[in-house]
């Protein structure tokens, strides 16, 4: 089944309703929260996430500057490790090539039992991760994005799980959500991510649903 991850903001009005957002998509049954480039500290904001859910995964964003400070990284990892319960993955971005910082942070993961995925298809070697992210809003296009990084995979013979995600905008309807859904998972996708919108919580919930017209039967008699 294809996974649901959310993209939430980095900067917010009221805190209450920030979390309450994040809770509201775990108990939908999306996959995973993911944030935006841009904003508040987001070691902090997904440590606040961690107090108020229990299942939903937390992917933290690591920066190249991070990756430069590896013994400060792994205390924030531990940490947030712990406060999740496990339910950690890092997404490794700005990565133009695969470099000794990218491999770090993969060694880091693994030591850490969480997931490294990055957020490039620039590199084949993205398939020594765990998983990466396509930015193409064409399920033709993430295809071609990724398929160098699966054949390395084949050739190397890694057999183990490797996510495959693919950033989407938020869709116009229920169908163009099934439709988004049903295409990206033939073109091979593990899970979408969809930026946060007060419509996506019906969508994630109920979007296999067919929408409801009873109240235009009511208008025509």
């Amino acid at each position: 089944m294809l996974k649901i991850g959310v993209r939430l903001p980095r900067q917010f009005e009221d805190s209450g309703d920030y979390l309450a957002d994040a809770r509201a998509m775990e108990s939908a049954g999306a996959d995973s929260l993911w944030l935006d480039d841009e904003g508040y500290d987001p070691w902090l904001l997904l440590a606040g996430m961690a107090t108020v859910t229990s299942r939903i995964r937390l992917i933290v964003p690591v920066s190249s500057a991070e990756r430069r400070a590896p013994q400060d990284l792994g205390l924030r990892v531990a940490t947030l490790s712990r406060l999740s319960r496990g339910r950690l993955a890092l997404a490794v971005t700005g990565v133009a090539e695969i470099g000794a910082d990218v491999d770090a942070v993969i060694e880091l993961a693994r030591r850490s039992q969480c997931c490294a995925i990055l957020e490039t298809t620039r590199d084949r070697r993205a398939g020594l991760a765990d998983g990466l992210v396509g930015f193409d809003e064409s399920p033709g296009l993430f295809r071609a994005a990724v398929e160098p990084v699966t054949r390395y995979r084949e050739r190397e013979k890694l057999t183990g799980p490797f996510e495959l995600w693919a950033m989407i905008k938020m869709p116009d309807d229920r169908e163009s959500w099934r439709r988004a859904r049903r295409e990206y998972e033939k073109a091979g996708a593990t899970g979408i991510i969809v930026p946060f919108d007060p419509r996506l919580l019906d969508l994630v919930r109920n979007g296999d649903e067919e929408e409801d017209r009873s109240d235009l039967g009511l208008a025509q008699g």
